[in-house]
């Protein structure tokens, strides 16, 4: 049975939803095909209804080539003049993927094949260097790439691939194919947790990759414990295992005192939270790009000493960097160390906002420049649990070390499904009780992953 979607999951959907009907508004006009996507016959007849009615522009056209291969195209464009079409794909992302390739590829198949000319296979995505300034302008979100090379070269591969695919589709039998990194390339499959059910959670797939598992895999091994002594590893990949095997931390005392004596105090345990929008909401903003709307800071000015919190979270629905970047400055000071867990992103956002902002860019690359990142111990294997089952992230490292401090019971336990709930706040599609649940989850949320940062730094404290 197919699983629910997940929220993550739902979000791009909506994604390329929004994206698609803005597209539409790049045209001056269009007609939409409007039939389930199943309803094959039906999406047909009304496309080919579209065409002799003179139609130029056809939103959802569909086409089926006698040898079974049908495809709908996002828009199907008539070529001044002509007899031609210009077959035009929309994706929410910034370039041009293989997968993407592949995708118009077939579609030209299925076109052609149904006894269209087509001229050109154009590949419609988001401008990620569009800022936008006052109202949305669709003319430059979005950049239209020919990619008609490109897919006449590989539309000779399509005949074969074809009747391998009618051939899955209509037998009864399971496709019988092994497992590996194609299960979550480009995308995790929908049925991962079906092919996958005789893998441990912690197994080889967890450490290794290309020759090395496959050496594993042809002597049947999968579980951990069944890697054969002397087996070639890497420094980490040795620590892993025989932390797994013995049930037993690992501890690089000199490494975790060295890091240790850097710090400076006072020290400002930092976390922030963003949202990336395909679509920019604000001024001065583009494409995905990660705007914070919230940080959360545990502040200490003396080793074992207490904690003295502040919060910020913007909860307006307009640009919240201005009131961000004034608050963060104010409360981190000038001097001490600035704790982060996985400190390319937190200076990732600072380093954008002093570009943006410049008259706060000395005071912003003053806190980056003091950043700390509590990540490299752990991803070092200078403090290692076999709990940690290979990750060094903040959701892993946390419950191997300090079990008692959970996500579980907050409502949201993520980063990902932190920049979703705002996006829902800000956008309106949430009620005001709503939003104001929404906010003190965040605001839980937060405070944990600052206070989990201190907490692990206590736990190299007392490893040292």
């Amino acid at each position: 049975m197919k699983p629910e979607i997940p929220a993550a999951q739902q979000h791009l959907f909506d994604t390329g939803h929004e994206v698609g009907e803005l597209a539409k508004r790049y045209f001056n006009s269009g007609v939409e095909i409007e039939a389930e996507y199943y309803e094959l016959d039906k999406t047909i007849k009304f496309t080919e209804d579209a065409i002799r009615q003179g139609e130029d522009v056809i939103f959802e056209a569909t086409a089926l080539s006698p040898d079974g291969a049908f495809s709908r195209i996002d828009i199907l464009y008539k070529v001044n003049g002509s007899d031609a079409w210009d077959l035009i794909e929309v994706k929410a992302s910034t370039g041009v993927r293989d997968y993407h390739l592949d995708d118009i590829t077939f579609q030209r198949y299925a076109f052609t094949n149904a006894g269209y000319k087509i001229r050109k296979s154009v590949l419609m995505h988001l401008n990620n260097q569009y800022v936008r300034s006052a109202e949305l302008e669709i003319n430059k979100l979005f950049t239209l790439e020919d990619c008609t090379n490109i897919v006449q070269e590989n539309i000779n591969d399509i005949d074969g691939n074809l009747k391998n695919l009618l051939g899955v589709v209509n037998s009864d039998l399971e496709p019988s194919i092994d497992i590996g990194d194609h299960c979550n390339c480009p995308f995790e499959c929908d049925y991962i947790h079906h092919c996958w059910q005789h893998v441990p959670e912690y197994s080889i797939y967890n450490i290794f990759s290309g020759r090395k598992r496959d050496e594993l895999l042809v002597n049947d091994i999968i579980e951990i414990a069944d890697i054969p002594d002397g087996f070639e590893t890497t420094d980490r990949q040795y620590i892993d295992i025989r932390s797994f095997k013995q049930n037993q931390v690992h501890v690089d005392k000199d490494a975790i005192k060295e890091f240790l004596d850097t710090l400076i105090y006072p020290l400002y345990f930092l976390d922030y939270e963003t949202i990336f929008p395909a679509v920019p909401l604000f001024n001065n903003t583009r494409p995905y790009q990660q705007i914070p709307f919230q940080y959360y800071l545990h502040i200490q000015e003396k080793k074992d000493g207490d904690l003295r919190h502040v919060e910020f979270l913007y909860t307006d629905d307009t640009d919240p960097r201005p009131d961000f970047i004034k608050s963060l400055v104010d409360n981190c000071g000038d001097k001490g160390s600035v704790i982060v867990y996985n400190q390319s992103f937190e200076a990732g956002i600072n380093n954008q906002l002093a570009a943006y902002f410049p008259e706060y860019s000395d005071r912003i690359d003053n806190i980056t420049g003091r950043m700390t990142d509590l990540l490299v111990p752990f991803r070092s294997r200078w403090l290692y649990h076999p709990e940690m089952r290979g990750s060094a992230s903040l959701k892993a490292v946390l419950p191997a070390f300090v079990p008692e401090l959970s996500y579980e019971d907050l409502t949201i336990g993520d980063g990902g499904t932190a920049s979703i709930t705002y996006l829902s706040c800000i956008t309106g599609i949430v009620s005001e009780k709503e939003r104001s649940q929404i906010f003190q989850d965040l605001k839980d949320y937060c405070y944990q992953d600052t206070l989990a940062e201190v907490m692990l730094l206590k736990v190299l404290y007392d490893n040292e």
